[in-house]
């Protein structure tokens, strides 16, 4: 029993997703109660290491159900950096930073998340990119819900295919270096 309750504690604090019965002692009645402890297990991924650094990079919308608002073409700098376990991706040009959530990691291709929430609107980035030495190439997909007194009133979404190229980093340094 005793068992059960700590493995139950730990996957409760690892957060591992799986519907587990769970007693609950603090029941006044003569009769068990069970409750259904559930949670996700998270894990600190990485992108690959040539990914850090400072990218030029083009978009191009693919697809969006605003065509008046997104532009067709884009050109910006991207940085990406890691302090710790955060990793951050940072817009030189327009100051813009945001710290990034990696969702896979699978050879040279990566997914990952950026979240920005404020009381008009959230904004969700969704990046596929796959790295090829000093180039990478992929989709870029945001979505915008505006709200208005807490109610999501519109939601705008573009997808732009991105590439990029390396400007500046460890992969380029490791490049020259052979």
């Amino acid at each position: 029993m005793i068992l059960f309750l700590l493995t139950s504690l730990i996957i409760s604090n690892t957060g591992l997703k799986a519907g587990i019965p769970v007693l609950d002692i603090n029941s006044n009645n003569s009769a068990k109660k069970i409750k259904v402890l559930n949670g996700t297990v998270s894990e600190i991924k990485d992108l690959p290491e040539e990914i850090y650094g400072e990218w030029r990079v083009a978009s191009q919308t693919i697809e969006t159900n605003n065509p008046q608002h997104w532009g067709e073409i884009g050109l910006d700098n991207w940085v990406f950096a890691r302090s710790g376990n955060k990793v951050t991706l940072l817009n030189p040009k327009s100051g813009a930073e945001s710290t990034i959530t990696v969702n896979e990691v699978i050879g040279n291709k990566a997914r990952f998340t950026r979240e920005n929430l404020t009381e008009n609107y959230v904004e969700t980035e969704n990046l596929e990119i796959t790295i090829n030495d000093i180039k990478f190439s992929g989709t870029d997909t945001q979505i915008i819900k505006h709200l208005y007194k807490n109610k999501i009133y519109k939601t705008d979404v573009v997808k732009y295919r991105v590439v990029g190229k390396k400007i500046s980093g460890s992969a380029l340094k490791n490049l020259f270096a052979k």
